[in-house]
């Protein structure tokens, strides 16, 4: 009895202590198979960093040639559409409708500039008409005109008139009736003087339009030959000449307004300057035929 209970005190001595370090050996396992890799693991691939981004002193200058190249861009769009490109790429019919349009342009600017001069010296000289009626005498009323003015014509003819002598056929007329006539003629004078050059204006502002619609017409059939011969239709290759050829239509219509606002302000001066030497002749004409009954 004595030896078995010896030998069970030993077995429940030397239990606990096997417990313990089976349980540590439980604890380590899992440490230690994370510790040693694999043998057939492959091997890890290199991280790649991610790259660095350029400094702002290298940014600057691409952020300072994209402008640069869009403002060159469009100084070779513009280029292409300028009156030099049409006339380097136009042919001797888009040339010559070209110079005529600008012949048309000169002519009217001066013109416009003759007559606005011309108009304001006969407007100053027709101021002087009343001073002519406030005279005494003719010769004081032609004096007051002045020596230069057109209107003096008109009586100075009338009177040359008045104190002419006819023979032959002319002696049949009456004298009253060569006053007037003369009178008229002097009249005439004074209306074709006004009426200068605004027929030029006129046919400018009638007909330019249609010059520079042709030049367009005519340009747009160039540019379609070409495109055909090239065998590209791409809006690139389109919109060069066509848009060459448009230009003629501005240019005709930047001529043809000018012409038409000028002859419209230069014909109401006319008018004006007119009535007053038709009024001016007919009393000259009434005060002559009464001085010959006289």
């Amino acid at each position: 009895m004595k030896t078995a209970y010896l030998g069970d005190g030993h077995k429940r001595q030397t239990f606990p202590i096997k417990t313990v370090l089976a349980a540590l050996a439980m604890l380590f396992m899992p440490a230690v198979a994370m510790a040693q890799p694999p043998a057939d693991a492959p091997p890890a691939l290199p991280i790649e960093e991610p790259a660095t981004p350029p400094p702002a002193e290298a940014a600057a200058p691409a952020a300072a040639e994209a402008p640069a190249e869009g403002s060159a861009a469009g100084e070779s769009v513009v280029s292409a559409f300028s009156l030099t490109a049409v006339w380097e790429e136009g042919d001797i019919v888009a040339k010559t409708t070209l110079i005529i349009m600008v012949i048309m342009f000169a002519g009217s600017i001066y013109i416009a500039a003759t007559k606005a001069v011309d108009q304001t010296i006969l407007s100053n000289q027709m101021k002087k008409i009343p001073g002519f009626w406030d005279a005494n005498t003719l010769d004081e009323g032609l004096d007051v005109l002045g020596s230069k003015n057109a209107f003096r014509a008109v009586a100075e003819g009338a009177i040359a008139q008045a104190n002419s002598a006819q023979s032959g056929l002319g002696a049949r007329i009456s004298r009253s009736d060569r006053m007037s006539h003369q009178v008229g003629i002097e009249l005439e004078g004074i209306n074709t003087r006004l009426q200068g050059g605004m027929a030029f204006l006129a046919t400018v502002g009638a007909i330019c339009p249609f010059v520079g619609l042709f030049g367009t017409v005519w340009g747009i059939v160039n540019a379609l030959i070409r495109i055909t011969a090239s065998g590209d239709a791409s809006i690139e290759v389109v919109a060069g000449p066509v848009g060459e050829a448009l230009i003629m239509t501005a240019i005709g219509l930047a001529v043809a307004v000018p012409a038409v606002i000028f002859y419209n302000l230069l014909g109401r001066r006319n008018k004006l300057i007119s009535d007053a030497a038709r009024h001016f002749a007919f009393d000259v004409d009434k005060l002559m035929a009464s001085s010959a009954k006289a």
